[in-house]
């Protein structure tokens, strides 16, 4: 009890110090309070400024995760896009080799011969120039010959000059334009070299 007493007694006599402390006239109180407002003032100003970035870092980096999960989802899109092309791909890959040579086609009865006059031939050798290629072992394209692979279309200025080429095609092989038909998947004539 005694110890409970003295503590008592000694929050009495801190409490009547600091009313008093209060109700000292003006000259007797320590001049440290205009000290203590000015730090409470700096004080608070600290914390009002540390809670304003506290909430601009808090947005930011709210911000920051949403536009990582945004681009999370678009790398999965774009992922599952890339692996369905590849599915095509294959698929095509798979498809193109398991697909037998279809054979020559046959000419048909209703389309004549090709036939090009020496200043038709000029033409079109003024307008398509292939590139000269040595001597090869490969065996030289011929009319009736599948034409394998792309083929252009001739441009218009041939075609306006020379109208049985309305819609032919050709390709260069081994230094020689091969003539197609409209329609036609086998060389209907060859120009060679000049």
């Amino acid at each position: 009890m005694t110890a409970f007493a003295r503590w008592v007694g000694r929050a009495r006599s801190i409490w009547r110090g600091h009313v008093l402390r209060d109700q000292a006239p003006e000259a007797t109180r320590p001049s440290g309070g205009n000290v203590e407002r000015w730090l409470l003032a700096l004080l608070s100003v600290l914390v009002i400024v540390s809670c304003v970035c506290v909430t601009i870092v808090f947005t930011q980096v709210t911000s920051l995760k949403a536009e990582i999960t945004t681009l999370q989802r678009e790398i999965i899109a774009l992922k599952l896009h890339v692996a369905r092309l590849d599915q095509i791909a294959n698929e095509a890959r798979d498809r193109q080799s398991s697909e037998t040579p279809k054979p020559a086609a046959e000419p048909r009865p209703d389309q004549g011969l090709l036939i090009l006059s020496r200043e038709e031939i000029q033409l079109i050798r003024d307008f398509i120039k292939p590139a000269p290629i040595a001597p090869s072992a490969t065996e030289p394209i011929k009319v009736g010959d599948p034409v394998a692979g792309e083929t252009i279309p001739f441009p218009s200025p041939i075609t306006d000059k020379v109208r049985k080429l309305l819609g032919a095609r050709f390709t260069i092989r081994n230094g020689v334009i091969a003539v197609t038909r409209n329609g036609s998947r086998q060389v209907d004539a060859v120009i060679g070299p000049n």
